[in-house]
């Protein structure tokens, strides 16, 4: 512009042709220059828009498995312009795979239950991430149609996972809650879900729950029970009760199965099914487990000692068989008091069978190098296959009831699942326990099995100790000797019930003890492992 000036001025200020060029190439330029700078602020301005629609995409996206976060699921209950229905899920027992197997095993199987989601989502439903172990879906339709489907996905997050070249199993707690119309209530239905959820994980886990208004109450409860199970070791109102365990078909005791009770001085008294559930989600099971090993070790060791042939059963918690050096606990009550290792059976549920397998079978192969024997219990209703049974190292084998009540519900005279348990059970070289046997047509079924083992309400409830010690002094032999509970020479009519049950080369002591019975089958090679 100034050489354009400079040379007007130097024409004399006229206008002529190389006068009239020079502005036009000026204007050309600087529209030229303004519309690049334009076409920048445009491109820069659509740049920033496509980021900040990016990060906010992030910040409503988990980024492990893709899925939506919890800000995500917010954000579509308040777009969501109909009713629908939230499946609140919790992975039962994935801590266990982290402290065993590592983050990065663990990270793998969280991105497998994403994947598992976004599979069976329909069009328009939003699966969700909230945090750790904790997802979410929410869909359309009715809350029957919202209990179908969580059923399905309790099938689905069942299934085995293949990580780190081998198979984990883990099971799911699943809670249904309706949502509303009302965009702000999106608090009030992930709330509802989520007690839904934790129902389901005080019922037993493995399951569906449906949201009712009283379960704030039984919450409420349930942080009650937590505050007041601190104290109750010390405040005395733990107690053991004892179950018989009797031998077929003369119904002589046998053994017993320590079971524990609390009575509260307002509370009353509280189920085992409310308060165990508790005390393993709040830490303090391994505390009570210690507390029930100690007990059911004196009052073992008192019957021993007066000449009592039994054995006495005590359930173990996942949680305590996975803490630090539990089988050398074991090992220092059992010194402690006297007791010979063989006389006390651990029992393990079948749902300790879903975390590691490997781990499992390790702790439990360090607890039976101690000398106590390993019961299998609730067998039928769990994880356990056949595979995985001719591997873990158990000596006992405890049919599910509800295997057991099942022929009645057919026949009434033929035990199929029963018969087969059971010459299982002989054929892996294991002893075989049926409980939960409460009418003599059950009782019946076992014994026609060839089951040598039972127990149940048919044979009496759990009883406190002097009750049973009364039963064993009425039912005991003539002799009152001190029994020291050898391995290979118990009682005659003890043997199926006392011996302890070895695999592999331990078949032939079994065969030696036994009864004759024409359906019992040694196994060959390595079966008996």
């Amino acid at each position: 512009m100034v050489t354009a000036l400079g040379y007007h001025l130097a024409r004399g200020g006229s206008f002529e042709l190389y006068g009239f060029l020079g502005a036009a190439v000026e204007g050309l330029a600087l529209v030229g220059r303004q519309y690049l700078a334009l076409r920048d602020v445009r491109r820069y301005t659509l740049e920033l828009r496509s980021r900040e629609a990016h990060f906010r995409e992030l910040a409503h996206t988990d980024p492990l498995t893709g899925l939506a976060n919890r800000r995500g699921l917010q954000r579509a209950l308040r777009e969501s312009a109909e009713s629908r229905v939230l499946v609140g899920i919790d992975l039962d027992g994935f801590k266990t795979v982290n402290d065993m197997r590592g983050h990065d095993v663990g990270d793998a199987v969280l991105k497998e239950v994403g994947e598992r989601l976004r599979r069976n989502l329909l069009e328009g439903d939003v699966a969700a991430r909230l945090g750790g172990d904790e997802f979410a879906i929410l869909m359309r339709g009715t809350a029957d149609e919202a209990m179908l489907t969580a059923h399905r996905l309790l099938a689905v997050l069942g299934e085995p996972y293949e990580v780190d070249g081998g198979s984990m199993f883990l099971s799911a707690s699943l809670g249904v809650a309706n949502t509303g119309p009302d965009p702000a209530d999106t608090g009030d239905i992930i709330r509802d879900a989520d007690l839904a959820l934790r129902y389901a994980k005080l019922r037993g886990k493995n399951r569906v729950e449906r949201y009712q208004q009283r379960y704030d109450e039984l919450l409420r409860r349930r942080g009650t029970l937590e505050a007041e199970l601190r104290h109750a070791i010390d405040r005395e109102q733990l107690r053991l009760v004892f179950q018989p365990v009797v031998a077929l078909p003369s119904m002589r005791p046998v053994g017993a199965e320590a079971l524990l009770r609390w009575t509260h001085p307002t509370l009353g008294a509280v189920r085992p099914d409310e308060f165990i559930p508790v005390a393993e989600e709040s830490g303090l099971i391994n505390r009570i487990g210690a507390w029930v090993l100690e007990q059911a070790c004196i009052q073992l060791a008192e019957w021993l000692s007066r000449g009592h042939d039994v054995w006495v059963s005590v359930n173990l918690s996942p949680k305590e068989l996975h803490s630090t050096d539990y089988a050398g606990q074991v090992a220092d009550v059992l010194d402690r008091h006297g007791v010979p290792p063989q006389r006390l059976v651990l029992e393990v549920t079948e749902h300790a069978v879903a975390t590691d397998m490997e781990e499992l079978i390790s702790r439990l192969a360090e607890l039976r190098a101690t000398g106590v024997r390993i019961a299998l219990d609730d067998f039928g209703a769990g994880y356990s296959s056949l595979g995985q049974l001719r591997t873990l190292p158990v000596d006992i084998l405890k049919i599910d009831h509800a295997l057991v009540a099942e022929p009645e519900s057919r026949t009434g005279t033929a035990a199929p699942l029963v018969d087969v348990v059971v010459r299982l059970g002989h054929r892996l070289g294991l002893e075989v326990l049926a409980e939960g046997i409460g009418t003599p047509a059950q009782r019946a079924v076992v014994e026609e099995a060839g089951c040598r083992l039972g127990q149940g309400s048919l044979f009496g409830w759990g009883v406190p100790a002097e009750h049973l010690e009364a039963q064993l002094r009425t039912l005991r032999p003539n002799t009152t000797r001190p029994m020291q509970a050898p391995r290979s020479a118990p009682p005659a009519d003890a043997a199926p019930r006392s011996q302890v049950v070895m695999l592999g080369p331990g078949m032939r002591q079994l065969r030696a003890l036994l009864p004759s019975d024409p359906g019992f089958v040694a196994p060959t090679g390595e079966g008996g492992q």
